[in-house]
């Protein structure tokens, strides 16, 4: 392999496998075996240019790392890549950087994941057990003898207009992310696309999520600008912007309305409207 990897990182990285090896039950000679292979595999990456006495990391991947990782064919083997590129940005002659390692395999295995809609769907799922949870706990408190003022004033704000199309947008939301994009009956704890629970499915995943929180994006812009709030109230230089008096445009708490105005040009016209108020007010989208 070359000249192979510093002296001074060899130590270094046997006590990352060990600490590996206790983390996922997997013996760490197993996982430093995979580590060497993985250098040998890809050794005109890995080997490519000198150590740097001393680390010093860019702050995001290089385009070199970049192409190197989608330059795989397969999924498994973007993940390999992957795991070699945070190896190498960790290493010096000075040593190998174990914290390093984790923080950029978490860091940039994450944002990946970024557009995937099984998290956000697994999110979805307990916000809309806990808000169901704590509306039946208000209603089962005011259906008692004698209910507080404090019991009487959380139900009232419960069934305000803007509270009750929340917790039904709430609803949609998950729908769209779960039907439309792909995350029903898949849920993640992980959030990392090179630990991902589906393999190779992740790619789709990531593309169809991605769709889905653009969709929902112009919903949420279009609801806080045509649907008025009880605890907002926008300012007068903004008005231009807000249609509360105008005819709604679309049901945002409904699944089926939703698809039909993608359909039949309504989505097109609030987008349009949307691209307009990020240029006009140089606003930067979500």
């Amino acid at each position: 392999m070359r000249e192979g990897i510093p002296k001074s990182a060899v130590k270094l990285l046997v006590e990352q496998c060990q600490k590996l090896s206790v983390e996922t039950g997997r013996p760490a000679a197993e996982i430093l075996r995979e580590y060497l292979e993985l250098m040998k595999k890809y050794a005109d990456f890995f080997f490519s240019r000198p150590w740097p006495e001393k680390l010093d990391k860019q702050a995001d991947l290089s385009d070199e790392d970049g192409k190197f990782i989608e330059g795989g064919g397969s999924h498994e083997e973007r993940c390999e890549r992957f795991t070699l590129v945070c190896l190498r940005r960790n290493m010096s002659v000075e040593g190998f950087d174990s914290e390093g390692f984790l923080e950029d395999f978490k860091f940039y295995g994450g944002m990946e994941c970024w557009n995937c809609p099984v998290w956000e769907a697994t999110e979805l799922r307990k916000e809309v057990e806990l808000y169901e949870k704590r509306r039946r706990e208000i209603e089962d408190a005011m259906k008692g003898e004698n209910p507080s003022w404090v019991v009487e004033r959380m139900y009232e704000d419960l069934n305000l207009p803007d509270v009750v199309r929340e917790d039904r947008m709430r609803l949609v939301k998950l729908r769209f992310f779960e039907e439309d994009g792909g995350a029903r009956g898949k849920s993640c704890e992980v959030k990392n696309k090179y630990k991902c629970p589906y393999g190779e499915e992740s790619e789709q995943l990531i593309e169809d999520g991605r769709l889905v929180r653009a969709l929902w994006r112009l919903i949420e812009w279009y609801d806080n600008h045509w649907n008025p709030s009880h605890t907002f109230r926008p300012a007068e230089s903004e008005m231009k912007w807000y249609h509360y008096d105008e005819p709604s445009v679309i049901d945002v708490t409904s699944y089926e309305d939703i698809l039909k105005a993608i359909d039949d040009g309504r989505i097109e016209k609030i987008k349009e409207e949307y691209e307009r108020y990020m240029r006009e007010t140089g606003a930067h989208g979500g």
